[in-house]
């Protein structure tokens, strides 16, 4: 018997089980039982089953799916399916889970199956031939994962089930470790990475659910929130991924970091992938955040390859449901400032900011393959920079906003152009909707291209304090500039409520012409979201607020106390 049971395993390189030749198995049984592995494919082996062999296989989960069909197993690398004998994660099947010869019977306990050995049979799996009784190791137990003040050269495990995972001045030297959140606490999970070094290529992954090429969605709606904080932060050739989607409620900063590529970018858990070639340095792949927010700020985000693009938003989509996703003070270099292959929705009062970032480019924000807005934000505002081959937020595709949404391009001044829309037949597209373009410096021959459509339900396309070319412009100039559609102009010193705010969450206009926010807004501009200020490693949550509910978020300090009753892992290389 081959009993492979209760494994994990997180290596790109190699599957959970690897054979360079044929394994032959006669009048034997090949069992697989409660293995772990991050990728979709477990086994890589030619696999020949004679008279009398048999390849059982129970409660496996590949690429972050429970694998539960002989077919699915079979795409996973166990062969040909009509060979495959499937057994449920509820069944104790004695023959699947224990050696034979040695059991006498095999029932659940605790909802594990458990071997009651007969004649000659020992251990856990009622093996034929004894081993001596180990002491208990320390920590097996652990809670809390910490690796600290290490280089570390080879790929490392998080213990299954950690609530608390710290990686405090490291240098991950060519290696890609993943944090993979649905392995962890189901109750909640608290991630810090401060003071780390990413060198020689290396990556480091932080994964939702699902957040695996050709991994199913089990469990991605499942288990407490994730607190992540990264913090002073420096890659050189390296690079941050987030994919997947996290449990309602989390919170992921990364803040104070200097992240630069002059070379491609390995994303070895991201088959499929095509944004290596490009030397991205933070990568969202599949990312969906549903009453969740991701902040991005005081970070440099740059590569000094040609073609190069610091920010790839790759996957399907990225989809904010209810959540946000903020790059605030940023620097950008490359390009591309941030290249989204991915179709960008935002529904359920959601909000996708980039506000005070300075972006040096040939081409800004690209959204190639269109974003759509339901009752929600897209806001780009107060930001300066050079742009030469392009506009700061450029939306091809299609370019929807319905029921209420916002597209806010405002007090911003770049060398270039300030906005890029998809351009007859096809337009920006306004339905009970706000386009506001105010109070921007650009340069060029234009300030916007593209078409913008009202509609019939009520669309509003506001214009107004537009300078170009260090000129300021006249309403009877807009058109000339490149403002095609029915739009109201606004002049600079008028107090509008349509200009400033979001509508839909603001009550009035304070006599200093500020947003009155009603309940469910936040901020200057009264947005549908709490976006969190981080300062620095010591940052302050002092309210979140996710789909219009504002919680309470304790002070952290980063700062560990350790409990007692909770065990500390340490890694050393």
């Amino acid at each position: 018997m081959l009993l492979a049971k209760g494994n994990v395993h997180d290596g790109a390189s190699r599957e959970i089980l690897y054979a360079a030749g044929a394994v032959t198995a006669a009048g034997s049984t090949l069992s697989f039982v409660h293995n772990r592995a991050l990728l979709p494919r477990m086994l890589s082996l030619s696999l020949l089953l004679s008279a009398g062999a048999h390849l059982r296989v129970a409660c496996n989960d590949a690429g972050g799916r429970v694998l539960s069909t002989a077919e699915e197993y079979a795409a996973a690398g166990f062969g040909d399916a009509g060979s495959i004998d499937v057994v449920g994660c509820d069944a104790c099947d004695r023959d699947t889970h224990c050696y034979a010869p040695g059991t006498a019977s095999a029932s659940m306990r605790n909802g594990a199956c458990v071997c009651v050995c007969g004649s000659g049979g020992y251990g856990e799996a009622c093996v034929p031939v004894g081993a001596p009784a180990l002491p208990p190791a320390v920590g097996t137990a652990s809670s809390v994962f910490l690796c600290e003040s290490v280089t570390v050269r080879s790929v490392f495990v998080v213990p299954a089930g950690a609530s608390e995972v710290t990686l405090r001045h490291v240098v991950l030297d060519g290696v890609s470790p993943v944090l993979y959140v649905p392995w962890m606490a189901r109750d909640g999970v608290r991630i810090v990475v401060q003071n780390v070094s990413l060198q020689n290529g290396a990556v480091l992954y932080v994964m939702g659910g699902g957040g695996l090429r050709g991994a199913g969605a089990a469990g991605s709606n499942e288990g407490g929130p994730v607190e992540l904080s990264v913090c002073d932060v420096e890659a050189l050739n390296g690079a941050l991924v987030l994919s997947g989607m996290f449990p309602a409620g989390s919170v992921l900063t990364v803040t104070d970091s200097l992240l630069v590529a002059a070379r491609p970018t390995p994303l070895v858990y991201l088959p499929g992938s095509r944004s290596s070639p490009y030397a991205p340095v933070l990568v969202l792949s599949g990312l969906r955040l549903v009453r969740s927010v991701l902040v991005v700020s005081d970070v440099a985000l740059v590569t000094v390859m040609t073609g190069g693009r610091a920010v790839v938003v790759d996957g399907a989509v990225l989809e904010l449901v209810g959540g946000g996703f903020a790059l605030d003070a940023a620097v950008f270099g490359g390009d591309f400032a941030l290249y989204a292959s991915a179709r960008v929705v935002a529904s359920g009062g959601a909000v996708l900011r980039v506000s005070g970032s300075q972006v040096y480019a040939a081409h800004g924000l690209v959204f190639d393959s269109g974003v759509e807005a339901n009752a929600s934000a897209v806001v780009v505002n107060d930001n300066t920079g050079v742009l030469t081959n392009g506009a700061l937020l450029v939306l091809r595709g299609s370019a929807s906003f319905a029921s209420g949404s916002w597209l806010s391009v405002r007090g911003n001044s770049v060398s270039g152009r300030l906005l890029s829309v998809p351009s007859y037949p096809r337009s920006a597209e306004l339905a009970q909707s706000t386009l506001t373009l105010h109070r921007n410096a650009g340069s060029g021959s234009v300030v916007m291209d593209g078409t913008v459509a009202l509609g019939d339900a009520g669309g509003k396309f506001l214009v107004g304090c537009l300078t170009l070319n260090g000129q300021a412009l006249r309403p009877m100039e807009y058109r000339s500039a490149g403002i095609i559609g029915k739009f109201r102009p606004v002049e600079c010193g008028v107090c509008d409520a349509d200009v400033r705010c979001f509508a839909a969450a603001t009550r009035a206009m304070s006599g200093s012409c500020g947003c009155r926010c009603a309940e469910g807004g936040y901020g200057h501009d009264c947005l549908p979201v709490y976006l969190p200020r981080v300062d620095g490693c010591n940052r302050t949550l002092a309210k979140l607020l996710l789909s219009r509910t504002a919680t309470l978020t304790e002070t952290r300090s980063w700062t560990p106390t350790w409990m007692p009753s909770l065990s500390v892992m340490r890694y050393s290389p």
